[in-house]
């Protein structure tokens, strides 16, 4: 499909919140600068949020525009950068986030249907050494694969465009929520009557979380705030179909398998055994079509290291229980 036109394409604000970015943003702005769309087309609004390191100094190096603002954390970053934003569509991307040349011509497309109030792309793993970070990645993509419609119930804020039109009806990003505002705004978009758009073909590569301690810390974070989303959308429990409700199936298995104490003492260890097992198998058919895709050989310890994700999740839902109920 031909892209639009010079006259035809849309004006964009290209949004990119930051937060001691320092060791990507430099990438990230490079690939922008060369984005296959007129100059005149698209304007881009780099958001500090007070970083601590030489972010700033490095945004500096770039005609671009700068705004700062105190540390209120991610969604409040986006939300200065739409405010500052003269576009009516507006491109929110991670400042560890690198773009394609095309990717934004592409996605421009899907926003002659006046009723797409969001759209993106494939978000794929950028090349890196660190295990955590390609299993982060290869899992995210092994869920994007999955899906087979264009037409979705989640979309992620990476590299992502949002008709104005679309905030000014639902609102902007929920600064309560720390982790997991995309998710909130998409459905909030959603119960409007807005249409999500998944493009496949439009490409952005991710620098994902690159220790163990990160991902852990992250993926616990995800479930707490996961905890207020679902109170906000009781949906939500539904799953989507790039975060399916069979997830809640390892997640009981790890409850189980942490138990394990109990069960001894209770002459059960066959049931602490069979959700060990449980754990494995769940993950093989995903781990095979990791390997495959990734030709990656390490990913043969993918069952086992998936389960960190399952005792953060664990202990992030028992916090965020807990948060909850204390301001009640």
């Amino acid at each position: 499909m031909a892209g639009p036109s010079s006259a035809e394409q849309p004006f964009v604000s290209v949004v990119i919140p930051v937060f001691n970015g320092e060791s990507t943003i430099d990438e990230c702005l490079r690939c922008i600068s060369i984005l296959n769309y007129e100059s005149d087309k698209f304007e881009v609004i780099v958001v500090d949020d007070e970083s601590t390191d030489k972010t700033v100094e490095k945004i500096q190096s770039y005609p671009f525009k700068l705004v700062k603002k105190k540390h209120g954390g991610y969604p409040s970053t986006m939300n200065a950068g739409i405010k500052a934003a003269n576009g009516d569509l507006i491109l929110n991307i991670d400042s560890d986030t690198y773009i394609s040349k095309e990717w934004l011509t592409k996605i421009v497309e899907e926003f002659k249907d006046l009723k797409v109030g969001i759209a993106g792309g494939y978000v794929a793993t950028a090349p890196t050494s660190s295990f955590w970070s390609r299993l982060a990645g290869f899992e995210s993509e092994d869920r994007s694969d999955k899906v087979k419609s264009k037409y979705v119930d989640f979309i992620t804020s990476t590299c992502t465009v949002y008709r104005k039109e679309m905030f000014m009806e639902a609102g902007l990003f929920n600064e309560e929520l720390k982790r997991g505002s995309d998710e909130d705004l998409t459905q909030r978009a959603i119960n409007l009557g807005w249409k999500v758009v998944f493009r496949n073909d439009a490409l952005c590569y991710h620098d994902w979380d690159n220790s163990l301690v990160t991902y852990f810390k992250k993926q616990a974070l995800n479930m707490i705030y996961e905890v207020k989303s679902i109170l906000q959308h009781r949906e939500l429990l539904g799953g989507k179909e790039e975060h399916p409700a069979s997830l809640y199936i390892p997640l009981f298995l790890m409850f189980i398998l942490l138990l394990a104490p109990v069960w001894v003492v209770v002459n059960a260890l066959w049931i602490p055994i069979l959700s060990f097992l449980g754990l494995i198998l769940y993950h093989v058919p995903q781990t095979i079509r990791v390997i495959r895709k990734h030709k990656d050989s390490t990913m043969i310890f993918f069952p086992l290291a998936i389960n960190v994700r399952y005792i953060a999740w664990l202990i992030g839902l028992a916090i965020g229980i807990f948060r909850v109920a204390k301001h009640r």
